[in-house]
């Protein structure tokens, strides 16, 4: 059974992602980060193979800035999301980082249209005194060894 403060956490983090609450999003984040989805393979080298997402921070906050802006068509209206998280694992710390691995769907309501978005996510996390910062997340999409529209919302 996951601790009930990661199980939170990942709960919040979600809810600010839907609600589109990018600021909020963003201050879950450490620095150094790192955000990857990988497209085709779970485990390519992100250096050598095309990925779907590989941001640091500061591209992190250039996302961030570029969703903010108004300038994505995908995101003018908004769209609704929802996503449940399940099947959360959390292993032993490593190096001072938790890794904790998690199953997602996501409905995404846009334009008459509805998406629907799966995979796992995995968090590294660092524990502070007010609770976690991320310091990795990779997102491996169930789909990503195939066509897929841009990802102009944060996965």
């Amino acid at each position: 059974m996951a601790d009930p403060q990661i199980e939170s956490f990942l709960y919040r983090e979600a809810l600010l992602m839907d609600e589109h609450q990018f600021d909020a999003w963003l201050a879950l984040w450490d620095n150094p980060a790192r955000y990857w989805v990988p497209c085709n393979e779970d485990d390519i080298d992100p250096a050598r193979q095309v990925s779907i997402i590989y941001d640091d921070h500061a591209r992190l906050v250039q996302r961030i800035e570029r969703l903010k802006s108004g300038s994505v068509q995908a995101m003018d209206p908004k769209p609704r999301m929802r996503r449940v998280i399940s099947n959360i694992e959390v292993e032993p710390i490593h190096n001072g980082k938790l890794t904790v691995r998690s199953n997602f769907m996501l409905c995404m309501a846009r334009a008459n249209a509805q998406q629907l978005w799966c995979g796992r996510s995995i968090h590294g996390l660092v524990r502070e005194h007010d609770g976690f910062r991320i310091s990795e997340k990779k997102v491996l999409l169930i789909n990503s060894d195939q066509e897929m529209p841009l990802l102009q919302f944060l996965i």
